[in-house]
């Protein structure tokens, strides 16, 4: 094991000698594209430099070279650069940088000047501990550097290649730095904190570029009381955050210090495999925090499978999508859909702003589909305007209200001809509301109906405000005299009628019926209307319990503590609680 750790010490030793041209290659990662043009700024380059650093292949290579040339960053110096970054408010990637020149060059910075001292003669004092190589508890060490953890615990900590860390009397820092992208459990986060409480002089542990989860147990981290001692750092991007214990909870370093929530789902991989939404009534803070979580999630291009803007969209400026709490939200470079609920259906979007929304969503390599709901869009697009990168793509842009697809080359909203587009417009609830127009009606009615004669699953259709009555061949007949005829592979149906609408039993009846006709059929809601206590057991309540259908009712949509579930044995009306 002695000779084991003599070598990684010696190691060390020649990568501190000779760890400039690592650090300026590392530091050409970090830097981005915002970041360099405020260092750009900052430093008076000349316009002709600043052009080059538009560049996007090429501006991270020049930057560092600039920087290099006007000794901005030397072998021995980086407080120039150091004290940029911090004028710019640029917190996040100074300590990255501050952190990655000490590690490569074995040159500290310490003190408010940033200045720069050798380390101490402590068998190296701060070690950089890769896959290989372990450690006795009587080697002073102050500073330590792992990027290859696998579990740890109140004893020791254990490499990936098997070997151990046990707990050194004299450190002072932890760092744990890894892949991006890298995540750790639970388990083991809670382990490294445990181990942590057990060195004596231990201030600060920090996690660079890794993913964490989103909250701790604070269950797991109460006998850990010794830990408020610590200060516990995570950096997964630019964005710092510092761990308080007593919650559980990641905190940004920010002005507005930010908790980060996460609504139990403790991964980031998990949240954002299911629709992440902003939502209007959403407190600035949960808005903040979840605009968080994306761009992290982006950086470590974690896809963001479906972003979803609900009454929350307020503009796009050109480069970020403004919300109606004043917040921004940049480009993402993994979000694969993204749905705006508008919610207001008198504020039209103009072609510009469509397009400016296909853009945003390019940025994505994965972007894959807009879709805008309740929105008053423009008749038609502008052809010579549309992107073409998006028509290469084959960027979907879906106007869910009204069924219809843009059709990038002509700029005209039309019916779609394709089973795998009618599958994916299917894939969401489909709306028939009362305020809209007879053409927008008929238009979703003829789309249900192609979907059908298909066989294509259609996750629920809502009718809001539209419904009339059930005819004598077992249609639905809307308020606008229109009829919605049979649908064979719906899976839900919501019904929303006028506040305190009867319905009688020979009406409920009809709509069980209705709905019978599709084998795949799952939940039917009724909401808002008046029902009988009670449903007439006959072949119709049959069916739906053989098939296994739920059937719910909400009197009052406002009063959410009304919710009943039909007891298709009885035919009673069952309060089951909230929703």
């Amino acid at each position: 094991m002695a000779t084991n750790f003599k070598h990684v010490v010696e190691t060390a030793k020649k990568k501190s000698s000779t760890g400039f041209g690592s650090f300026k290659a590392e530091l050409g990662d970090i830097l981005t594209k915002d970041s360099i043009l405020q260092l750009a700024t900052f430093f008076g380059y000349p316009p002709a430099q600043i052009d080059l650093l538009q560049n996007e292949i090429s501006r991270n290579h020049f930057m560092v070279r600039y920087m290099e040339e006007r000794g901005q960053v030397t072998e021995t110096d980086i407080t120039t650069l150091l004290h940029a970054l911090k004028v710019r408010n640029l917190h996040g990637i100074q300590k990255k940088v501050q952190t990655l020149f000490e590690l490569h060059t074995g040159k500290r910075c310490t003190g408010d000047d940033q200045s720069l001292q050798e380390p101490e003669d402590l068998n190296f004092g701060k070690l950089d501990l890769g896959s290989k190589g372990s450690l006795t508890s009587d080697i002073k060490i102050t500073s330590l550097r792992l990027t290859s953890l696998s579990s740890a615990d109140q004893s020791n900590i254990i490499l990936e290649n098997g070997d151990s860390v046990p707990v050194l009397s004299t450190l002072e820092e932890l760092q744990i730095e890894t892949n991006k992208g890298k995540e750790f459990t639970q388990d083991q986060v809670v382990g490294l904190l445990s181990y942590a409480v057990q060195c004596q002089r231990l201030k600060k542990l920090s996690f660079i570029d890794c993913l964490l989860p989103l909250s701790l147990l604070v269950g797991s981290l109460s006998p850990l009381t010794k830990l408020r001692n610590i200060q516990v750092s995570w950096t997964p991007t630019e964005h710092g955050f510092h761990l308080d214990s007593s919650r559980g909870k990641w905190v940004s370093n920010s002005k507005e210090a930010t908790t980060l929530e996460s609504k139990d789902q403790s991964s980031l991989r998990r949240l954002c495999s299911s629709i992440v939404y902003l939502r209007e009534t959403d407190s600035k803070q949960l808005q903040m925090s979840t605009i968080l979580l994306l761009q992290i999630a982006s950086t470590h291009n974690i896809p963001i499978s479906h972003l979803y803007l609900e009454w929350s969209f307020r503009g796009f400026n050109g480069e970020d999508i403004r919300l109606e709490s004043g917040l921004s939200l940049s480009s993402l470079s993994s979000v694969e859909k993204i749905s705006i609920n508008e919610g207001r259906l008198e504020q039209e979007f103009t072609e510009e702003g469509v397009i400016g929304l296909i853009n945003y969503g390019i940025k994505s390599p994965i972007f894959k589909e807009l879709w805008l709901d309740n929105c008053k869009l423009p008749s038609s697009i502008n052809p010579d305007i549309i992107p073409k990168e998006s028509r290469s793509r084959n960027i979907k842009v879906i106007s869910s209200s009204e069924a219809r697809l843009l059709h990038l080359s002509t700029g005209t909203w039309t019916k779609p001809d394709d089973i795998q587009t009618i599958t994916v417009m299917c894939s969401d609830g489909l709306v028939i509301r009362r305020d809209t127009s007879e053409s927008v009606q008929r238009s979703v009615i003829e789309f249900l109906v192609e979907a059908s004669k298909h066989d294509i699953p259609i996750f629920e259709v809502y009718l809001n405000l539209s419904f009339s009555k059930i005819d004598e061949d077992g249609n639905i007949i809307l308020s606008s005299g229109l009829s919605l005829p049979i649908i064979t592979s719906i899976e839900r149906m919501t019904i929303q009628t006028e506040k305190g609408r009867e319905m009688n039993k020979h009406e409920v009846n009809g709509i069980f019926n209705y709905v019978q006709h599709s084998q795949r059929f799952k939940e039917l809601q009724l909401t808002d209307c008046l029902l009988p206590s009670s449903i007439l057991v006959g072949p119709s309540l049959s069916t739906l319990k053989s098939r296994g259908l739920d059937v719910f009712w909400t009197p009052d949509s406002d009063k959410d503590d009304e919710y009943y579930s039909l007891d298709l044995d009885s035919g009673r009306w069952e309060k089951v609680g909230s929703w």
